[in-house]
Parts: C-alpha cells; structure tokens; sequence
C-alpha cells in the first residue's frame, strides 16, 4: 500500500523519505521501527508534530503521519511504550512532538489525553524490508569513550527545569572564548528543538540518540544507553574545544540519566556540572546524589527556575553550608563574569 504525507516526525531525521510511502501489513515491534498511522482525534492541547527541519505542523483528523515505534515516561506530558504486537486498524497513540508512537498507559492530567491513531502499517523499502531508524545510524557504537574533550553536564530533576534555557545560554556567551562549541544531547525522548536551541544560539554540530539509533531512552537496556552516550560525545568531539552535553528528563528518571553518569570513563571528562531544578530540595537531593556516584572533584553550578530569587537561594546553600556551590541564573547577570571564569578555567584545566 502506498500512503501519500508531508507529515513525517522529526524522529525519522536521519531516513529522509519520500512524500509517497511503501507500507506493509506486518509489523515488527520494536523500538525504532517505522510505521504509518491515520489521525483519528486529537488533543488541542497537544496538537502539534516536529518535521526533520525543525518545523512544527498541527495535526488534524484524518492526516497520515510517519514515525516510529518507542517509549516515553513524561509528569508532564504522556507515558507509553512498544506494544508487545499491532496490526492495520489496530488503536494507538502519538506520545510526543518528534513522532514517537506507542501504547499510552498514562498522561498528566492538565494536558489531557494523547493523539489517538490508527495503524496503516510498517514503512518498508524498495525490498520490502522493513524500516528502523537503528539502520540510520550516523555514528559508530562503542563501549570505549575516545575523547578527552573537556565536557559540561546539564542535567536537572525533570521535564521542564531549564535545561535547554540555560545550556544555550551558556554555548552563546563561551562561544565567544572558544573557537568551536558543540553540543549533544544524550538522554530524553526524540524530538529537535533542543538541537535546534544549541544550534541558533552557536553550537556547530549537534547530536542526539537518534543518531545513535534510538527514538528515546526510555525503557532500554542501560548499557546500550551507556555506550551510545559514549559514542554520542566520541562522535560530538570531533574538532571541538568543549561539549556541552544535555541529559533529558530527571537524574531519577527512567531514561538512563543516572547511568550515563555513573560511569568512571565519562566522569573523567565531565569538568563542570550545572543542576537545573525547580525548587532547593531538588537541587540539593541532586547535588547528594552525584557525590554518592563519586563526583566529588568537579565545578557544581545549579540553575532553573529556583534561581529566579538570588537571594533566596543563595543563603539556603550558606545555611546548609555550601558556599562553594555557584548559581547562574540566565536573566541575572551580576556574577555571570565570575561563574564563566570559573567555568573556562575548568575547561583549559
């Protein structure tokens, strides 16, 4: 069967298909494979898709949307995963902007319910293969991380901390003291607009797990995530003074966060840590947590929307005894000279 769309989800960035679609009744369920669905009701409240380029579209009843099959675990948005098997007509649902699609089992309830669909069938080839964004790799899996490019960790209690705000933030002011910046984005669910923010705002590549083959992290084997955070910053390094690298959703999630940096080899080159949260208990239970993992030597700054009181902040981290623990806040810029120094001395270290 051949479909006929202009909606194909970000995920699919690496295949580049055709607006006419070779579809199939057979499915293999797995995380990446690339299926088509049909637009049954939609969720106005979360109404829109991600194309490769970055563009955002609003879905209708009726259209004809490509993505891929993967898992998402999202407080504020939707919560599904790989249905064990699907066939043609069978209910399923769109979990996120980039097009991952799946079985939803739960969602926030202030957003509502997520885009209900019907499946057409799996994307196939001229071979009538099917498709799966793992054959689109664009970088080598490994288990040794190669680079000794000095990294900067960006990770936060969950959705929604300021991550993405502060990361670009800090990849345009240091892209004005180091010649090349790049950045990656190592944990989360698939979509671009976090790339998309690295890049406008000077990062010269950027990368993700798609590009390492995987729609999210969610509900994966941890060593794979591990080795393709690995691969990602081997990848992301190539020519670049410093990788800015973001894990997406929370320390405690369940995307793989704790464990890309757990491991001693990427602890070795992570200088500098930036904690985003969304109030001092998250922080803190942040910053314990990495020094549980034996990060103990490296440069903590903590960020988020917690920081929109200086003050507040500030005598919270005297009152618990943390004075060595810097605070940035992206609209407050009266020690940002003092943190960036910091921040550069631990790169060129």
């Amino acid at each position: 069967m051949i479909v006929k769309t202009n909606k194909i989800g970000s995920v699919l960035k690496n295949i580049r298909l055709k607006k006419k679609i070779k579809t199939q009744k057979n499915i293999k369920c797995l995380p990446g494979t690339v299926i088509a669905v049909k637009v049954l009701k939609v969720n106005q409240k979360y109404n829109k898709l991600e194309l490769f380029n970055g563009r955002q579209v609003v879905l209708t009843e009726g259209d004809i949307v490509i993505g891929c099959l993967g898992s998402r675990m999202a407080s504020s948005g939707m919560t599904g995963n790989v249905p064990k098997e699907i066939k043609p007509f069978d209910r399923i649902h769109i979990l996120n902007l980039g097009g991952l699609i799946g079985s939803c089992k739960d969602f926030n309830i202030l957003l509502g319910g997520p885009t209900e669909c019907e499946v057409v069938g799996s994307v196939v080839n001229d071979e009538n293969k099917q498709l799966n964004i793992d054959q689109f790799k664009q970088l080598q899996i490994t288990s040794k991380l190669k680079s000794k490019v000095p990294v900067v960790a960006v990770l936060g209690t969950g959705i929604d901390s300021g991550k993405t705000t502060v990361s670009s933030f800090m990849i345009r002011v240091l892209k004005s003291y180091f010649k090349t910046v790049n950045a990656c984005k190592l944990a989360g669910s698939a979509a671009q607009k976090d790339l998309c923010s690295f890049e406008d705002n000077g990062a010269k590549n950027v990368y993700d797990f798609v590009d390492a083959g995987l729609p999210s992290t969610n509900n994966i084997n941890p060593k794979i995530i591990v080795n393709a955070a690995k691969s990602i910053i081997n990848h992301t390094s190539k020519n670049s003074d410093v990788v800015f690298a973001e894990l997406g959703d929370g320390l405690h999630g369940e995307y793989g966060t704790k464990q890309i940096v757990s491991d001693k080899e990427i602890q070795k080159i992570i200088k500098v840590y930036i904690i985003c949260a969304l109030d001092f208990p998250g922080a803190i239970n942040i910053l314990e947590s990495l020094k549980k993992l034996g990060i103990k030597n490296s440069y903590f700054i903590i960020s988020g929307p917690l920081t929109n009181n200086y003050t507040v902040i500030q005598n919270s981290l005297v009152n618990l005894g943390k004075e060595n623990i810097d605070i940035i806040n992206v609209f407050k810029t009266s020690n940002h000279t003092n943190v960036f120094a910091k921040i550069i001395n631990r790169i060129n270290k």
